[in-house]
């Protein structure tokens, strides 16, 4: 009992001095003992679409801007490339100067036993048609871009039932690739020149970016054209047939110019990936569940491919916009 007494007697003695201490010295007991919370950081993405954290500056992305005789600079933020336009240079390259620019895409299937049947449309097959009126709204989709000034094409094989089944086709196509074809690429039904030099007969599907004609030369006139052959139409394959050309032209025409913060374009990143632009075409045609495939053979697409496929679809969709904002603001 004697050591319970002492023991509340020096608990009771502690409290007291504390109490005085803390009274005449002004001091905030709670103050001292109070734990601090932990300051933890959240690291902010590194893939960022859109960043609203410069004034004027929507997008962060990099631009990659060319002078006139197509050599490239960059990578430019939004105010640097803004600049750089009021100096001279553009969000385009409007100039063929290498190699890998001017290279043609041919769609044909490779194991095909009939290699020694010449196609009866030739090289000199010269044909104008008024395009076939469907029912079909804005926009509409130019089946051969000759229609309108009255210049015949070398192949051109179009007719009212076959034009008719590539416009079904083109009106049907996922977006993006249904923008290229109404906007940038004209889709002609006929024998690609050179794709008829080089393999004997019309190969099912080419898209030309710079006109190449049978002798093997570049700049003619249907330059920037996607070829849809009767034989393409006839051998049952034509929604993928398409889908595979207008890969290209969208490799060509939107991966190409489509850069990260790197200055890398995702065509690059694609041709890494897959091996080269027949079989980035290919995954086009996997991604929007296409079955018929020519250079790349696969069972299905799998989803860290259809992952990556979604994330550049979208990253370039809002580059292209960047692209548009600068160009405007400039």
């Amino acid at each position: 009992m004697k050591t319970f007494k002492v023991v509340i007697f020096v608990f009771l003695s502690i409290n007291i001095f504390i109490w005085l201490v803390t009274y005449f010295l002004n001091i905030n007991l709670f103050s001292i003992l109070r734990i601090q919370a932990p300051s933890i950081a959240i690291a902010e993405p590194s893939y960022k679409l859109s960043s609203n954290t410069k004034i004027n500056d929507p997008y962060n992305v990099a631009f990659i801007l060319y002078d006139s005789e197509c050599n490239n600079f960059g990578p430019f933020d939004y105010q640097e490339a803004l600049v750089k336009l009021s100096e001279g240079l553009t969000t385009q390259c409007n100039s063929v100067v290498n190699e890998n620019d001017v290279s043609i895409n041919l769609h044909e299937i490779t194991d095909d036993s009939d290699t020694s049947v010449k196609n009866n449309i030739t090289n000199f097959l010269y044909s104008v048609i008024e395009s076939p009126n469907i029912g079909i709204d804005e926009p509409t989709y130019k089946l051969n871009s000759n229609q309108e000034n009255n210049v015949s094409y070398p192949g051109f094989e179009g007719d009212v039932e076959s034009n008719l089944r590539i416009q079904l086709v083109l009106s049907q196509l996922p977006e993006p690739l249904r923008k290229i074809v109404t906007t940038k690429v004209d889709v002609i039904n006929g024998c690609h020149p050179y794709g008829e030099a080089l393999f004997n007969r019309c190969v099912y599907g080419v898209f030309d970016p710079v006109g190449y004609g049978a002798d093997g030369n570049y700049g003619n006139e249907w330059a920037m054209t996607i070829w849809i052959s009767d034989r393409g139409i006839e051998s049952g394959k034509l929604n993928d047939i398409v889908v595979h050309e207008v890969a290209h032209a969208y490799s060509y025409l939107v991966m190409k110019e489509c850069i990260l913060q790197d200055g890398t374009s995702f065509r690059e990143l694609a041709h890494d990936r897959y091996g080269d632009d027949e079989n980035l075409a290919d995954v086009f045609v996997y991604y929007f569940g296409g079955k018929w495939t020519n250079y790349y053979k696969l069972e299905y697409l799998p989803e860290q491919d259809r992952k990556w496929m979604t994330n550049m679809i979208d990253y370039c969709g809002i580059y292209q916009e960047a692209v548009a904002s600068l160009t405007v603001s400039s």
